[in-house]
């Protein structure tokens, strides 16, 4: 047992060595161990039937060879602690040493400037494009703005025409307005020709003008109506107009 103990122990610590010598050569590959795959029973079907009620027997070490393993293995366990104790305390100096703060400085100094730069170029890109851009929106507007003032002219110059229109035919009507200067003569020609819209038509459709208005005369001022007249009422209408 003890020579089993001893055999794991350098067989860790060669592990380590290796582990360190790839740690401290960067360009190395990454090594991973790969343990042998064994087929086994699936841990989720129960115990076998045969092994079911069989009770395996404890091991009895002697007093002597448990204290000896138990030397070992703190042994082990302390060497192995200052192994991982001495990797950490290397890895802590490549990462927070001075001269790996003084690179990542410079490093991200050098990183700011040429994003700096590249944004300069990005600027200047955007910049030519935004020109471009509202030159275009600027002709486009330019040409809409023309159109709607020369749009906005042809409709001023049709109101003023059709305002023009409107004055003159109210200077036409003006003439015959009647006015402080004429209102005498108004009323003599209102009470010389007198006017009477009152007019009255028989079932026959003949119209008769005025209030006190005769049967017309004329064949312009009967009305034609949808019913048919024979000639012999034709006739008999017509001696009657002629006395």
């Amino acid at each position: 047992m003890a020579r089993l103990v001893t055999n794991s122990l350098q067989l860790c610590v060669s592990q380590l060595k290796i582990s360190s010598k790839i740690l401290d050569s960067r360009k190395s590959p990454c090594i991973q161990c790969i343990r042998c795959y064994r087929p086994r029973k699936p841990f989720w079907l129960p115990m076998a039937k045969s092994k079911m009620f069989r009770i395996p027997k404890k091991p009895s070490i002697p007093t002597e060879e448990r204290i000896e393993l138990e030397r070992l293995y703190n042994v082990w366990r302390t060497n192995v602690k200052s192994i991982q104790h001495y990797y950490k305390e290397q890895l802590m100096a490549q990462t927070t040493g001075p001269e790996v703060i003084e690179e990542r400085r410079q490093r991200a100094i050098e990183h700011q400037l040429n994003c700096v730069k590249e944004n300069d170029l990005w600027n200047v890109e955007v910049a030519k494009l935004r020109e471009e851009r509202l030159a275009r929106e600027t002709a486009v507007r330019e040409k809409e703005i023309q159109a709607a003032i020369a749009q906005h002219e042809r409709k001023q110059k049709a109101l003023m025409e059709q305002i023009d229109a409107n004055v003159r035919k109210e200077k036409e009507a003006a003439k015959t307005y009647i006015t402080p200067e004429n209102i005498d003569e108004a009323i003599e020609n209102a009470l010389s020709n007198i006017v009477d819209h009152n007019f009255c038509i028989d079932k026959e459709g003949n119209i008769f003008k005025g209030r006190y208005g005769k049967p017309p005369t004329s064949p312009t001022d009967k009305k034609p109506t949808m019913s048919h007249t024979s000639p012999e009422r034709q006739n008999t209408r017509e001696i009657e107009a002629s006395n």
